[in-house]
């Protein structure tokens, strides 16, 4: 089975023709327009700047760069209102190239540079009571399912480390950079975005799933194919939010069969404000990892809530059987809600040990802002 790789440039003639003949006003929202026929199309984006100080143990850097967690971007969402309760959005979102937290390293050479990689976002979405079905770039089903968070400070800090310092050496215990970045011992085993077509169910009280079934068209050298399934769930019972994701994915490439898992859960109760995140994951044959965050989300200003948390990662046998990954962080937001903005400040430090060789510890210091309009 193949999605073929001109799905793409095939969505956006779609797209022109929804569009086409369309006279749009301005909705209450100052980024929506809507026409007589029930279409709208509304844009949207953030933007993420940060600044990164990073510590590898023997040397410090100090860099400027979009905060990956949560990164820049630019998108919009054509909607259309068909017969019989269905609705067809196109839906198009790009990250801007701007030098990424997860693409540093001691280096220092990262440019701004827009690649189709940063492309998000390129798809078809057709939804009414039987759910939704989507075709394009975009989310596969265990997408986000090791990431649900209601502690409101991921951005500063997450499970998926990677995201913040993923492109950095380790140093070994001479002070030499090492072949080995912290990405290839840390990481969540979410599901990711892809060329494919996806099938969401319909919410069941809270519940729901998602099935998908995608290739890598934006990256080179990728002929896999993957296949994933997600289960998702998000209630309020009385005082208590709570939201859960379950993911499981194979990826039948050249080398055979991968196969990985992940899942996550967090509770918030409402009135005190106190929090609880917890996660886990692993791949067939690879690494494992578990992961806590504790946090409290309450009112100290009156410009907006002020988020806490700290958090906890501990990963066994990546690289290496035997090894040993450990990362732990502290996070601070402060949201201002007149102008849609939050304020971030982040510590994590992170550890790796493995038989026949050791490495030295690092940390990072995080601090920066993210706009949403």
């Amino acid at each position: 089975m193949a999605i073929s790789r001109r799905v793409l440039p095939g969505l956006a003639a779609v797209s022109a023709c929804l569009g086409a003949g369309a006279v749009l006003a301005q909705e209450d929202n100052p980024f929506t327009y809507s026409n007589a026929s029930g279409g709208s199309v509304t844009f949207y984006g953030q933007f993420s700047p940060s600044y990164l100080h990073f510590d590898d143990g023997e040397k410090s850097y100090d860099e400027a760069a979009d905060n990956n967690n949560s990164n820049t971007r630019l998108g919009f969402d054509l909607d259309q209102e068909l017969s019989n309760g269905l609705n067809l959005r196109f839906k198009v979102e790009t990250a801007l190239g701007v030098p990424s937290t997860a693409d540093l390293d001691q280096s220092g050479d990262q440019v701004w540079d827009w690649e189709r990689t940063d492309l998000r976002k390129f798809e078809m979405i057709m939804s009414g009571a039987f759910g939704a079905v989507s075709l394009g770039q975009g989310s596969m089903a265990s997408d986000g399912s090791a990431q649900t968070d209601l502690s409101k400070t991921a951005i500063a800090g997450y499970v998926n480390r990677p995201d913040l310092i993923g492109g950095y050496s380790l140093r070994d215990s001479d002070g030499n950079r090492s072949d080995i970045s912290w990405s290839q011992v840390l990481g969540d085993f979410d599901g990711g975005r892809r060329n494919r077509i996806r099938y969401d169910s319909p919410d069941f009280s809270g519940f729901s799933f998602a099935i998908a079934y995608g290739e890598e068209i934006l990256k080179k050298d990728d002929d896999a194919e993957y296949y994933d399934i997600g289960a998702y769930y998000k209630h309020t019972y009385g005082v208590f939010d709570m939201a859960a994701g379950a993911g499981y994915g194979w990826k039948d490439g050249d080398g055979g069969t991968d196969e990985m898992y992940a899942a996550s859960f967090s509770i918030l109760h409402t009135p005190t404000g106190l929090n609880g995140t917890i996660a886990g994951g692993g791949e067939d044959g690879g690494g494992s990892y578990g992961y806590i965050k504790l946090g409290w989300i309450g009112d100290l200003m009156p410009v907006g809530y002020t988020a806490f948390s700290a958090d906890y990662y501990s990963g066994n046998d990546f690289h290496s059987d035997g090894s040993d990954s450990e990362s732990w962080g502290l996070q601070a937001v402060q949201y201002f809600e007149d102008i849609n903005l939050e304020a971030y400040l982040a510590f994590s430090e992170y550890s790796f040990d493995e038989d026949g060789g050791s490495y030295k510890d690092a940390s990072s210091t995080l601090f920066g802002v993210r706009w949403k309009f």
